[in-house]
Order: structure tokens, then C-alpha cells, then sequence
């Protein structure tokens, strides 16, 4: 049985626990470390009975019968994660506290020599980052940075076409996120700047990691440009939709997402009151080592079927396309009228079947069966390097060396 402990507790790692306990290995949740266990308690029995969230599940492989448990009532809680880290003996260690203090967490975890899962970003500073990269460069246990995108089956059916030379070697990439989600960003408590630290942080890492991934090269240099023009007003910081008497015709109101717009929020603040941070739409220009460049814009009020989220890569000889709204690659042959188009199933795990991948390579890390991490710490840096210096470049109009 592999004990399993937890520092911070949120609707993330909740998400992500679905994926680890349906997967064929005798897992235990030994130990939570949260500040608000009776937050985690209730996010655990998700139909809010007294019943445990996760009944047991028994899967039959290869002729053994293998069992993975969750049962609150068998955790042990603790409110300070050295006290946890310190008493339990745990054969791995998930981080999904609040973004500003993942490397905190983070390092006290390495440094102890414990296998690791940490959220993205995996830093919000560059002090941080640089905390990081000691800490990476000494760890002897492994880390999993929660980067689903990148091991989805769409995102490595695009490796192996670039990897075949299909379209040559890739000269230039055109990428776009158009979030149709994007109100969670300032209605829940993504809206405090000062926590959240923008929408190229929280948002592009992950595209930027997949872009990354798919070249193969490092990148060196970024410039930024972010607006904020729908996200923004004047009323009284502070305000819930809840309390507020524009409720019918504001189309933000919790109200009307959920009922005309057939969206589900997770909180009600007011998006337009003068403390809504972050930006509603942003774009950077990454130079890479050969010299060729990538653009990448996000879009956080598109809605409904403008959605879309991949990238286009050129070569000389023809252009990949990917769309994970669409689950769709097209292939362009640039020396004929050939257009090859391959779909995927759509994948039942979260993030396009990402999630699961990522949770079943941290266990066989744990195992000792694999010692290599699909999503590794080094990359987790360098595409939070990215993303702090474009944020940086879009406050100060410069360019910005992707440099520790």
C-alpha cells in the first residue's frame, strides 16, 4: 500500500483524486495538511452525506485484486504540513495549496527526498523560481508538475507527427487559448491580482509548456502586450452578484450564467467592480534558440462556440494544426492539395485525458517502476519563466530574457 499525504486540499487535488483512485493500485490517503479541514472534509463527500466521498473500489488485473482506498474518517489531519511531513511515513506528497506558495511547500517536500506532485504554476516569483531550481538541482526523488496538456493523446499524436518529419522541422507556431470559461477569472478568488499574479501565469503556463514540449527548443527572449476592456467598472469593491440589484440584466450575473447562459460558476463577485484584477485578453512573442518565434494570444471573454485551444505549427514542408476544444489534428501537405485530418475520442478524464496520465505516473515513481517524470520540475520552471516575463514585458513595454 502506498501512503500518499497532501498539503492543501482544494477542488483541484479533489478533481484529481477521482483520476488516482480509478487507477488499479493500492493507494491510501494517509495524511492531509490544511488549514480548513472541515472545508476538506465537505469536498471529500461530494453528495453531502456522512458517507465517505470514495467508496471502495476494487478492479480485477491480471488476476489480482487490487484496492484503492479514501476514507476521511481514516485520514489523519493536521494544520501545518512540517508536523505532517515530520510524523507520517509517506511514500509521496501532493502540493495544491494557493499558487504563492507552491515552491514553499514544494521545498520542504524535496528536501526531504519525497516523491513529488506539485500544481502549476509551480512559482508566482522569480526569488521563487530561483528557489526552485536549487532545490531541482539537488532533489534526488522525482517531482510531477501538474501539466496534464502535454500527455493527452492529442498533444502526442502531434509530437509523433513533428517527431516524423512530416512537416519538417518547425520554423514557426501560431497558438491561441480562447477561454469560454474565462468569468471564473473575476468572479472567484482568481479576481485578487495579488494572489492569482495575471492570466499569463495562471493560464499560458500550460500552453507554453505544450508549445515547449512539441519543439524541443529554449526559449530565450519574450515580449508581452495584456488589456483589460470588458473586466472592469465601477461598482463597490466587494460586491456579490447576490447582493446586487442589476442581477437580471447584467448577462454576469450568477444568475443569468446559470440560467441563459447554461454555464456553472463557483462564485458570485462582481467581474466588474473596481477590485476585478487581472487582464481580459493578453498576447506574447517568444524567441526560441534557432531564432524562429512563437505567438500566442488568450482570450478570457470569449464564450460558447468561439472556444478554441491549440496551435498552429509550419514547417516547410506543410503545417500541424491541433484544437483540444475539438479533439481534432489537421495536417496540410504545403507541396500538394493533401489535407489529412485525425480525430480522437473524446477522452472521459479531465483535461482531455491528461489528469490520469499524470496521476499514474507519479504512483509508478513511487513504485520505483519508472524514474523518469513525464512532466518534470525543469520544465515547470522554464514555462513559469516564460510566463513571469512576458507579465513583466506587458507592464514595461521591453523585451525580457528567459533567464533565472
Amino acid at each position: 500500500m502506498l501512503n500518499i499525504g497532501i498539503i492543501g486540499y482544494g477542488v483541484r487535488i479533489d478533481m484529481l483524486m477521482d483520476d488516482l483512485f480509478a487507477l488499479p493500485y493500492e493507494i491510501c490517503i494517509k495524511a492531509v495538511a490544511d488549514t480548513n479541514h472541515e472545508r476538506v472534509r465537505a469536498l471529500m463527500k461530494k453528495d453531502g452525506s456522512q458517507e465517505t466521498m470514495h467508496h471502495m473500489e476494487i478492479d480485477k488485473i491480471d488476476g489480482l485484486m487490487r484496492r484503492c482506498e479514501m476514507n476521511p474518517e481514516s485520514i489523519t489531519f493536521y494544520s501545518d504540513a512540517d508536523e505532517m511531513l515530520n510524523k507520517e511515513k509517506l511514500d509521496g506528497v501532493i502540493v495544491g495549496t494557493n499558487c504563492s506558495t507552491h515552491t514553499y511547500f514544494a521545498k520542504k517536500v524535496l528536501e526531504r527526498n519525497l516523491p513529488l506532485f506539485l500544481e502549476k504554476p509551480v512559482a508566482t516569483s522569480m526569488e521563487d523560481l530561483r528557489t526552485l531550481a536549487e532545490c531541482e538541482a539537488k532533489a534526488a526523488a522525482p517531482t510531477v508538475v501538474s501539466f496534464p496538456l502535454r500527455v493527452t493523446p492529442l498533444v502526442q499524436e502531434v509530437k509523433r507527427i513533428l517527431d516524423a518529419g512530416t512537416i519538417g522541422k518547425v520554423d514557426h507556431v501560431q497558438a491561441f487559448n480562447d477561454v469560454t470559461y474565462g468569468f471564473v477569472y473575476f468572479h472567484d478568488w482568481y479576481r485578487d491580482e495579488s494572489v492569482s499574479k495575471g492570466l499569463f501565469l495562471q493560464k499560458a503556463t500550460h500552453d507554453i509548456d505544450v508549445i515547449n514540449y512539441l519543439l524541443g527548443e529554449e526559449p530565450v527572449k519574450v515580449c508581452a502586450m495584456k488589456s483589460k476592456q470588458i473586466y472592469k467598472g465601477d461598482m463597490p469593491a466587494g460586491l456579490r452578484c447576490s447582493e446586487c440589484d442589476k442581477w437580471e440584466t447584467c448577462m454576469d450575473s450568477t444568475y443569468n450564467i446559470i440560467h441563459l447562459r447554461n454555464d456553472t460558476p463557483r462564485s458570485d463577485y462582481c467581474g466588474f467592480a473596481v477590485d476585478t484584477g487581472n487582464e481580459d485578453s493578453g498576447s506574447m512573442i517568444v524567441k526560441y534558440e534557432s531564432g524562429m518565434h512563437v505567438t500566442y494570444s488568450q482570450n478570457f471573454f470569449a464564450r460558447k462556440k468561439a472556444g478554441r485551444r491549440g496551435a498552429r505549427l509550419y514547417g516547410y514542408k506543410g503545417t500541424v494544426e491541433f484544437d483540444f476544444y475539438t479533439n481534432e489534428i489537421k495536417v496540410f501537405d504545403h507541396m500538394s492539395d493533401k489535407v489529412t485530418t485525425v480525430r480522437l475520442d473524446d477522452q472521459s478524464s479531465r483535461h482531455g485525458g491528461g489528469d490520469i496520465v499524470l496521476m499514474r505516473n507519479f504512483v509508478q515513481l513511487m513504485q520505483g517502476k519508472t524514474a523518469e517524470s513525464v512532466a518534470p520540475l525543469k520544465d515547470g520552471i522554464r514555462s513559469a519563466l516564460v510566463c513571469l516575463q512576458a507579465k513583466a514585458s506587458s507592464e514595461s513595454d521591453q523585451f525580457y530574457p528567459v533567464t533565472l
